[in-house]
């Protein structure tokens, strides 16, 4: 290497993908000797200036923390890149497949653009990487690094009170939050719905839905808002029964964020949990991907709680030190 590498962290701090940023980041620093080679620096605090060191610059992109449309979004990614005046390197996140509907071809095209603009692609499956090449660009070779779980801390609460479903992350239709409220219409109006997250911009009215839809069951319903990693972690622990119906999912950080705080949510069968519970046996509970399935799932879950704690002797992979060292290695290749 000539230069450090720059981790140029783009969004606000509470998207769930600048906060990933910031884990890499703190990953690959603290599996690099000389700290040196290593810095982050974000946009808004100096602009490129701060980068002018490097030998490369790795960012995480999707389309909706670059812009309102993914044509302005691709504009202001280009300009970025060729503002650095250096190689840049890139994670794709949340790779546009055909539940996109009508808006997919455009997202396709802000991702081909970035990755032909790219000394380097990351994707954080092997499902991401077959949508990429089907669905952007199949000339393009890309480099598949797992998302990281933090240590996991399994801490049981105390029997609580009340009896809760959980969704944990953003708000937004696909999600799986209103089909997850709707597996629960058979259940004792008791058992409380508990989103653990704060709505997408735009979908604020998502929130007003379920509670409509809840209070038709008799059953309540608590968006929580936004909440720090502290407040994730004890909310995560005190819901009942995990659950993770993003039937169209290509990477989670909500399934890791269940699986850190010693979850083992329900999720449907997809190409991307097949991926992961074959990677990491054990922190997952499968159904198949239909509402049906989930209602079983969930009453099934009631019927054995333990069923949603990951067992001690497990370890998720990839670990914080597996994904720094991951990086490294092709930070090292890409500025050889």
């Amino acid at each position: 290497m000539t230069g450090p590498i720059g981790h140029l962290l783009v969004g606000p701090r509470s998207h769930g993908v600048v906060r990933y940023a910031q884990s890499v980041f703190d990953a690959v620093k603290a599996e690099n000797a000389d700290h040196r080679l290593s810095h982050t620096h974000r946009v808004g605090a100096g602009g490129a200036a701060g980068l002018d060191e490097c030998a490369l610059v790795h960012v995480h992109v999707t389309d909706r923390l670059f812009g309102r449309t993914p044509r302005r979004a691709r504009e202001n990614v280009l300009a970025m890149i060729a503002a650095l005046d250096r190689p840049v390197s890139v994670t794709l996140h949340d790779l546009p497949q055909p539940s996109d509907g009508p808006g997919m071809q455009a997202r396709a095209d802000f991702f081909r653009a970035v990755a032909r603009a790219a000394t380097g692609v990351i994707v954080s499956s092997h499902h991401e990487a077959s949508l990429f090449a089907e669905y952007v660009d199949g000339t393009i070779g890309v480099e598949v690094i797992p998302l990281m779980f933090d240590t996991v801390r399994v801490d049981k609460p105390s029997d609580s009170a009340e009896l809760t479903v959980g969704v944990l992350g953003y708000l937004y239709p696909g999600k799986g939050h209103m089909e997850t409220l709707q597996a629960m219409s058979d259940l004792d109006p008791s058992i409380g719905f508990v989103a653990l997250g704060t709505p997408s911009p735009g979908h604020e009215d998502l929130a007003d839905d379920l509670g409509k839809v809840a209070a038709d069951m008799g059953r309540r319903c608590t968006v929580t808002g936004f909440l720090s990693d502290d407040e994730l972690f004890r909310a995560s622990t005190a819901v009942t029964i995990p659950v993770a119906y993003h039937r169209h999912m290509s990477a989670s950080g909500s399934i890791n964020s269940w699986i850190s705080a010693g979850r083992r949510p329900l999720v449907p069968r997809t190409a991307y949990t097949d991926e992961l519970a074959a990677r990491s046996p054990g922190v997952l509970t499968m159904h198949e991907n239909n509402d049906a399935a989930l209602r079983s799932a969930i009453e099934s879950a009631f019927a054995n709680t333990a069923s949603t704690w990951i067992d001690s002797a497990v370890t998720p992979s990839p670990t914080a030190a597996d994904v720094g060292r991951a990086h490294q290695r092709l930070f090292r290749r890409w500025t050889a």
